[in-house]
């Protein structure tokens, strides 16, 4: 087993999202068919004052970015270079991410059948478990239209 290590500053030479839309700051382990991946969070987040002021909670939308970067990340990792696109997911989440959150922990298997990587990811902000993403990610060739 093989621990591999990025900080947000070294995700910019992967290709995930910039700025705002990337949402992982850290890869804490990577192995085989694992990676876990922390979100850094506090109140100021740029997301909390838009998304229900008053009673702001984390968009489940940006949850399952969240888990495709993970997703898309292992592929990196794996050696699959192109251009990663989510092709299905399903997600299922138990309780919501708020604004006194500090940090989540984002823990998947992988599975990869080709250019195709299955991901299962939990999330959870310290002992609390908010939910279950599964991402479909393809990853296309840089030469493919």
């Amino acid at each position: 087993m093989t621990a591999t290590r990025y900080q947000r500053a070294d995700l910019g030479g992967t290709f995930l999202p910039v700025g705002q839309m990337l949402q992982i700051d850290r890869v804490c382990e990577v192995a085989e068919e694992r990676i876990v991946c922390e979100m850094d969070l506090d109140a100021g987040h740029w997301a909390f004052p838009m998304h229900f002021p008053g009673d702001p909670i984390f968009p489940g939308s940006l949850l399952i970015e969240a888990a495709g970067q993970v997703v898309a990340l292992w592929a990196w990792d794996a050696g699959l270079r192109g251009r990663p696109r989510m092709a299905k997911v399903s997600a299922e989440f138990e309780t919501p991410v708020l604004a006194d959150d500090v940090n989540l922990t984002f823990s998947a298997t992988v599975r990869r059948r080709r250019n195709i990587c299955l991901g299962r990811v939990e999330i959870h902000a310290g002992a609390r478990r908010i939910g279950t993403v599964e991402p479909v990610i393809v990853v296309l060739s840089d030469d493919s239209a």
